[in-house]
């Protein structure tokens, strides 16, 4: 009796000791791929800021040169269409695309950084289930790529995992906090948090509330009460 009761309990030590080690292992490459995940969107990042600044640069070097050639007079609309066919790569006029930034095949249209909150994720034009696994999503307006630090609402999704990953902790956010966006352009700038709630997931009118021609962001992301949606309200400072 006692020898079964003994096997009954090393039985049970084992199956315990395997529980627990695959609960930590579970956890463990849940952590693995966040960070992972997280590093490699900033690795986007800093390859965005990149791109841009050299695109910026190039601009100000042919702009530069562009002015020399002409005695300080602004190109005529008959030269921009002289220099179309221009194959030379120090042309101004050169076809854009070649500083385009790219997360894993799709295109990256600008980034957001949140310090309080330990944020900073490359920007994505097309929404889907998959843009919204690896990065934030740009769902409003219609065309987000000409929209980002422009007037109006620029609403950005991203999703809750409730580990400190993507818009999990926007719910943080209080009134003043910043939220820092740039566009390919290379400009940045500054928003400020002035409003958020809680909603259902059926309600859209965070997007298609007027802004009065100001610069607005809106954040958006799944609340912890199945659903519902935390919105947050941002405005150019």
């Amino acid at each position: 009796m006692e020898n079964k009761y003994g096997n009954f309990l090393s039985i049970m030590l084992i199956f315990a000791i395997v529980i627990v080690v695959a609960i930590l292992g579970f956890f463990g490459y849940k952590v693995y791929t966040s960070n992972k995940t997280k590093k490699k969107a900033e690795d986007v990042v800093s390859q965005f800021d990149k791109n841009t600044n050299d695109a910026d640069n190039d601009d100000t070097n042919n702009s530069n040169n562009n002015s020399s050639e002409t005695d300080g007079n602004n190109s005529s609309l008959q030269d921009i269409l002289d220099n179309l066919g221009n194959d030379n790569s120090n042309s101004i006029y050169q076809q854009p695309g070649n500083k385009d930034t790219y997360y894993e095949g799709y295109k990256v249209i600008g980034t957001i950084s949140i310090p309080s909150i330990d944020v900073e994720y490359p920007i994505l034009e097309e929404n889907t289930s998959a843009t919204l696994k690896i990065a934030i999503v740009a769902v409003y307006p219609q065309d987000p790529a000409n929209a980002v630090n422009k007037p109006g609402n620029l609403v950005l999704w991203g999703h809750n995992y409730k580990n400190g990953t993507f818009f999990s902790d926007i719910g943080k956010l209080t009134t003043g906090a910043k939220i820092y966006i740039k566009d390919t352009s290379g400009t940045k700038l500054e928003y400020q948090v002035y409003n958020s709630y809680e909603t259902t997931d059926s309600d859209m009118t965070y997007a298609t509330r007027e802004t009065n021609g100001s610069r607005e962001i809106t954040l958006s992301t799944c609340s912890n009460e199945a659903g519902k949606r935390i919105i947050v309200y941002a405005k150019q400072t």
